[in-house]
């Protein structure tokens, strides 16, 4: 009988202390899809990629006409996809963003009557030279460009007669935002595919949805080109529609941009400019050129330039060449009254390699006469100390829409407001040119995991701005508080679930900015600053170009930081819950008191207390979140005191709480 209860108190002591802590370093849970990429070899349990691990790829040459009077968009592209894949492709997808705007169409967000369109007007497919039958909800036409033989005079519509499709070698349907494409002769591993393509598209003046005309003269041009869709080894292709929230998922892709629109327009875009000769008078191309090696801003146009008609060459049109390599997408400004300032800094000490930092922006935007240092500050930042990653662009160029906020990213190019406070400018800046990162360097899925690149581009900016502006708490003052107003709401969901799913706006931003942001600072707390920035470079090095999912950065940081950290992913990245610590217990002794923290919300948090003393001096102690990474509710906490004790604080403003009731004990 002896031994039983013996053996009863050694289980029931296992059950309540090994097992808890077993439950905190068990494996995450990996959905069937990912499962299958991880037993083919394409991920790794490391965090590295897999040994056939593969992504797909194109190569875009596209040639674009914006007529401003008409805000109307003609273009022309050619297209080699390579299929690097194991499978053969009976379907190509392609994106038409801009189909958002096509009436009867479902979308996340809000569209004005007067924006509403027939949709992108495909003029001409063609696959590897053969027409492509297109069907759609009010019945089918054809697009005929054959190779050889009688030919349409491009960008003609010949529309269906009789059910005949004489030569036509494949079909496709249009979805709400895609069209997809069956190919009567497969593309299989290793090949590639052509295609051609010529539309046209409205351009949105009201609601500008990360692009459109912001007034007669200025545009912002972005998912403006019949886009493949990635093909990956998780999902295969990617058919997610476009209703207004998800962003970016891409593959990396070589861009030969061509824009031509009348001769005093200026435009900037995606890729380096290949024909600044061609487009600009001398005296800028002079000061473009000295903007790329100077460490002082250079006014390459001023309002004098144009007034004097000394800008862009004299002619009725003029056509911008860019070339952009190993890049996710492209976009492109345009305007004939714009500022532009540029200033470039050295990104790497080791061949003193520069990026050329520039703005363009109406005299009316304020704050953005020191934009271009903003932005060159940023990219050092970066570069140097988190997440310490050379920028890897030739530039990036920030285009200031004349908004009051607000902003959207691109390659090399963000489209921004112009808050009125200057720490929201500073940090409305570094956060979209933080996005050169996540997603575009590392291929993000933002149409999945938002909360990848949104996270780290909200979390980012925090020590610029308080350089900058010391006497503004931008990040975690707004941040947190955010987190807090909304953290354990049913609404909230876990940051694991897609975000395509988060139909709620709350219920997305939270996901993928706050709650993310909040996570990432609470990583550094665990692994120390220079290890966090270490672990983050090694994430980088080994998924930039590619297309990491959250298990491979997880299991990445746990390698690199040499610590599992599952209790922490566990807990911030699937766990319903929030973040709620609270004074269980104060007991005071002769020279010291000691107190009980509980944690009360299932989030796991640090611990901070402070001491306040009657002659108002303070004390503080403070527990890094790996304390409750056993899965304690408790924790205890003795601190040494010497003067008479008048209160006791837990927590601070950078430390979510959902109750700070509880937080507060008075003597």
């Amino acid at each position: 009988m002896k031994n039983k209860v013996v053996f009863l108190f050694i289980l029931s002591w296992l059950c309540f202390t090994i097992l808890p802590v077993a439950a905190q370093q068990s494996k995450l849970y990996v959905p069937l899809n990912i499962q299958k990429a991880f037993q083919n070899g394409t991920r790794s349990a490391d965090g590295n990629p897999g040994a056939k691990y593969w992504q797909n790829r194109s190569d875009y040459k596209i040639d674009v006409e914006l007529i401003p009077s008409k805000s109307l968009l003609k273009g022309e592209e050619e297209i080699t996809y390579f299929n690097n894949s194991p499978d053969t492709l009976n379907t190509l997808v392609f994106r038409l963003y801009q189909d958002i705007f096509k009436e009867g169409n479902a979308r996340q967000s809000p569209v004005a009557v007067s924006d509403l369109t027939k949709g992108v007007k495909i003029q001409v497919l063609t696959i590897d030279g053969d027409s492509i039958r297109i069907m759609s909800g009010r019945g089918m036409f054809t697009q005929r460009r054959r190779q050889g033989g009688n030919q349409q005079k491009k960008g003609e519509r010949t529309p269906m007669r009789s059910g005949k499709f004489s030569g036509m070698k494949g079909r496709a349907r249009r979805t709400a935002t895609n069209l997809i494409v069956t190919l009567n002769n497969p593309l299989p591993p290793g090949k590639t595919v052509q295609v051609h393509t010529a539309w046209e598209l409205n351009i949105p003046k009201t609601t500008r949805l990360r692009m459109g005309q912001y007034s007669d003269t200025d545009f912002f041009i972005g998912y403006f080109y019949p886009q493949i869709a990635v093909y990956d080894d998780i999902d295969g292709w990617d058919r997610l529609e476009y209703g207004g929230n998800v962003e970016f998922y891409n593959d990396f892709n070589n861009y030969d941009l061509s824009v031509s629109l009348p001769g005093d327009y200026v435009v900037w875009a995606t890729g380096v400019l290949q024909n600044p000769e061609q487009v600009l008078q001398n005296n800028i191309v002079n000061r473009y050129q000295k903007a790329q090696s100077s460490d002082e801003v250079i006014h390459i146009i001023t309002p004098e330039d144009y007034k004097n008609n000394a800008v862009t060459q004299n002619n009725d049109k003029n056509n911008w060449r860019f070339k952009a390599q190993q890049v996710t997408d492209v976009s492109f400004a345009v305007s004939n009254r714009y500022r532009w300032d540029g200033v470039s800094v050295v990104v790497d000490d080791a061949n003193q390699r520069r990026v050329l930092t520039d703005t363009a922006y109406p005299d009316s935007a304020i704050h953005y006469e020191e934009a271009a240092k903003i932005a060159r500050t940023t990219v050092e930042y970066l570069s140097k100390e988190l997440p310490g990653v050379p920028y890897p662009y030739p530039k990036i160029t920030t285009f200031c829409n004349g908004g009051r906020g607000g902003g959207m990213e691109w390659p090399m190019m963000t489209n921004d407001g112009a808050p009125s406070n200057r720490a929201s400018s500073i940090g409305l800046i570094f956060h979209e040119i933080a996005h050169t990162y996540f997603p575009f360097y590392m291929g993000i899925n933002e149409r999945k995991y938002a909360w990848m690149d949104e996270g780290w581009a909200t979390f980012f900016p925090r020590e610029v701005v308080e350089r900058l502006e010391p006497k503004y708490d931008y990040q975690w003052k707004s941040v947190i508080s955010r987190y807090e107003r909304f953290a354990g709401r049913e609404s909230e969901m876990p940051m694991i679930i897609p975000t395509y799913l988060l139909s709620g706006r709350s219920s997305m931003i939270v996901a993928a900015y706050s709650r993310p942001a909040t996570a990432y600072s609470i990583l550094k707390d665990i692994l120390g600053r220079e290890l966090f920035r270490l672990s983050l470079q090694e994430y980088i090095k080994r998924w930039h170009g590619r297309h990491p999912i959250p298990l491979d950065f997880f299991n990445s940081i746990n390698n690199a930081g040499g610590e599992n950290l599952n209790w922490f992913w566990q807990t911030w990245f699937y766990d319903f819950g929030y973040p709620d610590l609270t004074i269980h217990a104060v007991t005071e002794k002769k020279d010291a008191v000691e107190v009980t923290v509980k944690k009360a919300g299932r989030l796991p948090v640090p611990v901070k207390l402070t001491f306040v003393y009657s002659d108002s001096t303070k004390e503080e102690e403070y527990r890094s979140v790996k304390v409750w990474r056993n899965g304690d509710e408790k924790i205890s906490i003795t601190h040494k005191i010497s003067k008479k004790l008048v209160k006791i604080i837990l927590g601070g403003p950078h430390i979510p709480d959902v109750n700070k009731e509880n937080n507060e004990y008075n003597f």
